[in-house]
């Protein structure tokens, strides 16, 4: 998720959907002591709803262009020094990837979060029984989750999964890995 900050020792971090990008991204702050600029959480109080409803209650395509909005202008904050967590879910609006390769380009470490489809599926609900009539979820998911993966592959070069472990080993791990580079 690209959670981005700048200066020496900068974390970011890419997501698949629902695989602790604030969650870690919150640890992660809380670790380092810079603020939290949370893409998700920012988009469904702008849009005036919470994060786990907003893709329920607004039209995904409003919801993108607000979220591709919010994180054009979170990103551009990342010089000033913060954790960022940027969903998957923005990674093809044009200006969001512009402003992750001037991120890059200011020196921002990008980290793409990783877990199982299975723990994906758990995390986002979608193990539980379904209607027939919903057609088939976990195919439909499972698509989405390989071409979010492609993007945030292509924006990370930290890569942490967290499919067995806890937000806060999660930090850890990327503050690890950002030290070995």
């Amino acid at each position: 998720m690209p959670e981005t900050r700048h200066e020496p020792g900068e974390r970011g971090a890419a997501r698949r959907p629902r695989h602790g990008c604030s969650s870690v991204g919150r640890a992660l702050a809380n670790t380092t002591g810079l603020p939290l600029l949370d893409v998700g959480r920012e988009t469904a109080a702008t849009l005036g709803t919470v994060p786990e409803l907003a893709l329920v209650s607004i039209p995904e395509d409003h919801y993108r262009r607000a979220e591709g909005a919010t994180a054009r202008r979170m990103l551009a904050r990342a010089a000033d020094g913060a954790v960022i967590a940027l969903g998957s879910g923005c990674l093809d609006d044009d200006g969001v990837q512009a402003a992750l390769a001037q991120a890059r380009a200011d020196g921002a470490c990008l980290v793409h979060l990783t877990a199982t489809p299975r723990r994906l599926a758990t995390r986002n609900g979608l193990d539980a029984p379904r209607s027939v009539a919903l057609g088939n979820v976990h195919q439909a998911f499972t698509r989405m989750l390989r071409e979010r993966e492609e993007a945030c592959a292509r924006v990370g070069a930290v890569v942490v999964d967290t499919t067995e472990t806890t937000p806060e080993r999660a930090a850890a791990l990327v503050l690890e890995r950002v030290a070995e580079r």
